[in-house]
């Protein structure tokens, strides 16, 4: 009975179920090809060195704890592999593989609550062969396992706020364990509480606070004693326990907790440091690489950073449906039918632009506040559409999405540190404004006659054309991969070294490269420089 009322307010039916092993099947293929391509390519980000040398610590080895404060969630996981006997990287592709297996799940289930499950389908299709995620899909890093759960998260917030507050206790958790994965994850906070603020209309409770306290006090208490709020606790009751849960976790195997400065550092809108590696005053580089994102050419290395070059016209085609799925997306708020008119439209369309415009020259002066200035705004776009009367359901989640587009677009543009995998993160909000576009396309070619002759199974050929467009796309992927570079030397020289002496355990290795060797001869290896030579 729980699974078939969670079913129902997801929008799922029976005839879902069909599309959903249908796209099962598809990514688990994937996840198989990418994992074995990826052990025979071997590891090329260095940060999986780190989640590996993360996992062997809470799997009882010794290795370096320095950053064991990065991703519990996924190296806990990794960890329990680990101890079960399967002490290999496929461990750690295995397991963000079943997390990039949800994310393509999650697309669908978030598109089907405004969609058709064809259109729903093509949209999961779509994340799911996109030249950047398949880039990243199932080799160990964090970035799709975490947009994974933001999906989720989005998805029973939508859900507490508006059909039931018990999802809090599935949303709130999820949205603990989504910033333990990665922790810009922390930007889905701002889009929860836009969310819960736009449904209880943050405007006229705060006039109701300075107008008649009174009246406030008394609407205060009365919520103190609802549902809504008593679940609200006890789903932050619940994400406490996991933080503390995490936090001891850390702290036992002789960690600290630097996730707190690393999230006060994303917090504070810093751009990052210049000595990273990532370092650069491109502002522009998720703008003028987006199209390579989607649908890339060839993929080729700069030493050890994947590029990927050129892009195919679909790339085009998809960002003009999202430019379409925008522009029709705000026409349809404009036009629609209101069930009184406001004397005050004239004022909040001057305030939304003026906020609109401070906020674009606040860009170059701090993200956070760009951001937030942004979110204030589609809240007051939130409280007019609800005090003219305007459906909910008509326009609540367009704003949510375009909210998730523009906070992590704007940070990760202000971000200096630029890594094309951060972007990923943006992909969900931007499908679901190609589908909208799709969506509305085929709404209007429905009520031409020329369309009157098969016209389901004719206009249904454009979302087909796509998925097996998708399809070809992405078990295709790995051919457009080229490199010359060999990233498996390190585990060569390893390996030769365990053989030549099998008491290296118990001596003082000193090497470059500290992370792949932590990993290849799984102990604390010292680092060394240039320098000390």
């Amino acid at each position: 009975m729980i699974f078939k009322s969670i079913s129902e307010d997801l929008n799922i039916s029976k005839n879902d179920f069909f599309y959903l092993f249908i796209l099962t099947v598809f990514s688990i293929l994937i996840t198989y090809t990418l994992i074995s391509f990826n052990q025979v390519l071997g590891i090329y980000c260095s940060d999986v060195f780190i989640y590996l040398s993360n996992s062997l610590v809470f799997a009882g080895y010794q290795s370096s704890i320095l950053y064991l404060y990065l991703s519990p969630v996924i190296c806990i996981l990794t960890a329990i592999l680990f101890k079960l006997g399967f002490l290999s990287e496929a461990s750690l592709y295995l397991v963000t593989g079943v997390f990039c297996i949800f994310a393509n799940i999650g697309i669908y289930v978030l598109l089907k609550n405004k969609f058709s499950s064809l259109l729903s389908i093509c949209g999961a299709f779509l994340f799911g062969s996109f030249s950047l995620t398949l880039l990243w899909w199932a080799n160990g890093t964090l970035d799709v396992p975490a947009v994974a759960l933001s999906i989720w998260t989005i998805i029973f917030t939508i859900l507490a706020v508006d059909k039931d507050s018990k999802y809090y206790m599935i949303a709130i958790p999820l949205f603990v364990l989504a910033v333990f994965t990665r922790y810009t994850a922390l930007f889905l906070l701002p889009l929860i509480l836009l969310y819960y603020l736009s449904k209880h209309d943050f405007f006229t409770n705060l006039d109701l606070l300075i107008r008649t306290r009174q009246e406030f006090s008394k609407k205060l208490k009365s919520y103190i004693k609802s549902e809504e709020f008593r679940n609200i606790l006890k789903s932050c009751a619940i994400a406490f326990v996991l933080l503390v849960l995490f936090s001891a976790t850390i702290l036992a195997y002789g960690s600290n907790l630097s996730f707190i400065t690393q999230s006060s550092t994303f917090a504070s809108g810093s751009k990052g440091e210049v000595i990273d590696n990532a370092y650069t005053t491109d502002t522009f580089f998720y703008l003028h690489d987006f199209p390579n994102f989607l649908y890339s050419d060839y993929v080729s290395f700069d030493n050890v950073i994947p590029v990927l070059n050129g892009s195919n016209p679909m790339s085009f085609f998809l960002i003009g449906l999202f430019a379409i799925g925008i522009l029709l997306s705000g026409y349809k708020l404009i036009n629609v039918k209101k069930k009184e008119e406001s004397k005050y439209k004239y004022h909040v369309g001057i305030l939304f632009v003026v906020l609109l415009a401070i906020s674009i020259l606040c860009f170059k002066v701090n993200s956070i506040i760009t951001i937030t200035i942004i979110l204030i705004d589609l809240l007051i776009l939130f409280s007019f559409l609800r005090k003219i009367g305007v459906d909910r359901e008509i326009y609540s989640m367009d704003i949510l999405m375009l909210a998730w587009l523009f906070v992590y677009f704007i940070f990760f543009t202000f971000f200096n540190i630029k890594v094309n995998r951060y972007i990923i993160t943006v992909f969900p909000a931007f499908i679901y404004f190609v589908i909208y576009a799709l969506n509305e396309i085929l709404d209007l070619s429905k009520r031409f006659e020329f369309f009157e002759f098969k016209k389901q199974n004719l206009l249904n050929i454009i979302p087909i054309i796509l998925i097996v467009f998708c399809i070809f796309s992405a078990f295709t992927f790995t051919s457009t991969v080229h490199y010359n570079e060999d990233f498996n030397k390190n585990k060569v020289i390893s390996d030769y070294l365990t053989e030549y002496d099998s008491d290296y355990m118990s001596k003082d290795v000193a090497v470059f490269n500290q992370r792949s060797y932590n990993w290849f001869l799984k102990k604390y290896t010292i680092p060394i420089t240039d320098d000390q030579l």
